[in-house]
């Protein structure tokens, strides 16, 4: 599609560009028109001065001008001493002529950057620029940015990091300047010498600005804030004749500053390449091609290595389906296998759900005297409470009656909650549904009040989740794994004094997981107990079984979560996480 527009393309050219025996390419990095406008003189020129010999100017973006060059459809080429450095090295380009601009007497020092900002607001430090935000049109600009680069590294950063803010905005270079007096900005990095020309030619606001931190050497006429390098420069490419080549030199050569070519392309006149040792000691400290790899190019390079990877891949992935058909074959023969271990594994569920119930029996005994404790408050309380009211019934005493009965009431109820999370623990089985880990905690705290008080410990919860959050699994199993980890850490302080009893909960979210902790402050573990914590009878205790953290491990590996024991200066902490609802495990 692409070689059929170029067809097209060349069919409507007028005849003399079709007939042109060269291609002179030069970037347009600002508009395309302009840049044509720019060099066209010194094009007319070429083809008036240089006998049969006739040129056609092309102003192509750079992306569009690197890739004519990589082509081979460009025979000179106009660029700054960047690009003709690059260009040398990449393209094998020879420079043949450097530009002399209009402002300076030497072709060697004629472009650098230029800091420009307002009038009002004077700078006189690099450091005060680090609070400034800064504009350019592109990293690519060679006055417009990679000029700067060195000044500002040897002030300790690269320009995105030196300035509060760096952006680029992109051509025309003139909407910096509108940037910079509507206070959008604070700086902008130009090419040297632009101000000076926007003021001369009257441009509206440009007398507001001035160039910041000017470093100009003696007989520069602009201001500038870094290093200045050699101007515009010609080369030629590989496959052009040196005799052509010597035909374009002389003519280029006859050009003095009083020519409209010269008047339009910005310069004086044309002379001899220059020493271009600084060019290279900018790309060299701005690491950018020859010293720094060029994408582009190395993928053109390895593309035939690309390829073959690309055939070796499907190779295998011919021999990956001739597997996949085989792995086909037998999945078929395994699917009877399988259907007969999903039954077993069905068994095996019900017996481990029939095991845990059987360890909540256990806890729930362990856990009565404490609930009996607890009940005896409010049915003591019941019992006086129906003294009185037949104490007041006698004396028909309405009022206090009332009062008695809606006591009565109130500690029933007591009773009844206590009676109902307790039954609700000892229930046969649950079923996974999202739940709220704050709430669950909270309802095993409630739970486990009796017990706590009974032993005169102390629980401490740091909830630092910052908004509601959600988890997936059985109520029933989870509170189980929490009452475990409580009654564990009660017993282990057992032998220190009531004051010193504290359990610590903490809650939080890591990495889209739900992470809770249980830590007391008791006697440990010795490193032989901690590593066999979570195997079937490896209990501490001297009435244990070794069977309530390994039935944990089990409840929380059910649930796509971890749990760890680590042990602490003095105590244990239990750590569990479990996935949030909604990600991906």
């Amino acid at each position: 599609m692409r070689w059929l527009t170029m067809l097209l393309m060349a069919m409507l050219l007028p005849f003399n560009v079709l007939a042109a025996d060269y291609t002179v390419g030069v970037a347009a990095f600002d508009h395309p028109q302009q840049v044509q406008q720019r060099w066209q003189a010194t094009i007319d020129h070429l083809n008036q001065h240089s006998g049969a010999l006739q040129f056609q100017l092309l102003a192509l973006p750079l992306p569009e001008l690197e890739r004519r060059l990589e082509a081979g459809e460009i025979d000179f080429v106009i660029q700054n001493s960047v690009k003709s450095v690059q260009y040398k090295e990449r393209f094998g380009a020879s420079q043949l002529l450097t530009a002399r601009p209009l402002w300076s007497a030497s072709a060697q020092q004629a472009i650098g950057s230029a800091l420009v900002g307002r009038r009002d607001r004077p700078i006189d430090d690099w450091q005060q620029l680090r609070s400034l935000r800064a504009v350019s049109v592109s990293p690519q600009a060679f006055g417009g940015y990679i000029a700067l680069w060195p000044e500002l590294s040897q002030r300790g950063a690269e320009p995105m990091q030196f300035f509060k803010q760096l952006q680029f905005v992109g051509t025309p270079q003139r909407q910096l300047l509108k940037l910079l007096l509507a206070g959008d900005a604070d700086v902008a990095i130009l090419p040297s010498c632009l101000l000076e020309s926007m003021q001369q030619q009257g441009v509206s606001g440009s007398e507001q600005l001035q160039v910041l931190l000017d470093q100009r050497p003696a007989g520069f006429p602009c201001g500038v804030s870094s290093r200045l390098y050699p101007y515009f420069m010609l080369s030629k490419l590989g496959h052009v004749p040196n005799e052509d080549a010597t035909v374009v030199v002389r003519a280029l050569l006859q050009l003095d500053k009083q020519q409209r070519a010269s008047q339009q392309g910005q310069y004086s006149q044309w002379t001899v390449p220059v020493d271009d040792r600084a060019v290279y000691q900018l790309l060299r400290e701005t690491q950018q091609w020859p010293f720094a790899p060029d994408w582009r190019t190395l993928f053109w390079r390895l593309l035939p290595w690309l390829l073959l990877a690309a055939l070796i891949l499907f190779l295998g992935y011919l021999h990956h389906r001739r597997v996949q058909a085989q792995v086909a074959k037998r999945t078929k023969q395994l699917r009877d296998e399988m259907a007969e271990h999903q039954q077993t594994q069905a068994r095996l569920q019900e017996q481990q759900q029939a095991f845990y119930q059987a360890q909540r029996v256990l806890l729930t005994g362990e856990m009565a005297a404490g609930m009996a404790h607890e009940l005896s408050q409010p049915l003591t309380s019941i019992g006086y409470l129906v003294q009185g009211c037949r104490s007041q019934l006698q004396r028909g005493n309405q009022q206090q009656l009332d009062q008695g009965l809606a006591r009565i009431a109130s500690q029933s109820d007591k009773a009844s909650q206590l009676i109902h999370k307790f039954r609700h623990f000892a229930a046969q089985r649950g079923s996974h549904r999202p739940l709220q880990p704050q709430e669950l905690v909270l309802e095993t705290l409630e739970l486990m009040v009796a017990d706590l008080k009974r032993h005169q410990c102390r629980c401490q919860l740091a909830n630092q989740l910052t908004e509601p959050l959600t988890i997936v699994g059985d109520p029933l199993l989870l509170q189980q794994v929490l009452v475990n980890l409580l009654r564990n850490a009660i017993d282990a302080m057992a032998e220190m004094a009531p004051a010193q009893r504290l359990i610590s909960l903490r809650l939080w979210q890591q990495q889209g997981r739900l992470h809770l902790s249980v830590a007391d402050n008791g006697h440990g573990l010795t490193p032989e107990a901690l590593a066999r914590l979570f195997q079937p009878f490896g209990s501490s205790k001297a009435q244990g079984l070794g069977l309530g953290m390994m039935i944990c491990k089990r409840i929380i590996d059910q649930h796509q979560g971890q749990i760890s024991a680590i042990a602490l200066e003095q105590g244990l902490r239990i750590e569990l996480n479990l996935p949030l609802q909604g990600t991906n495990q």
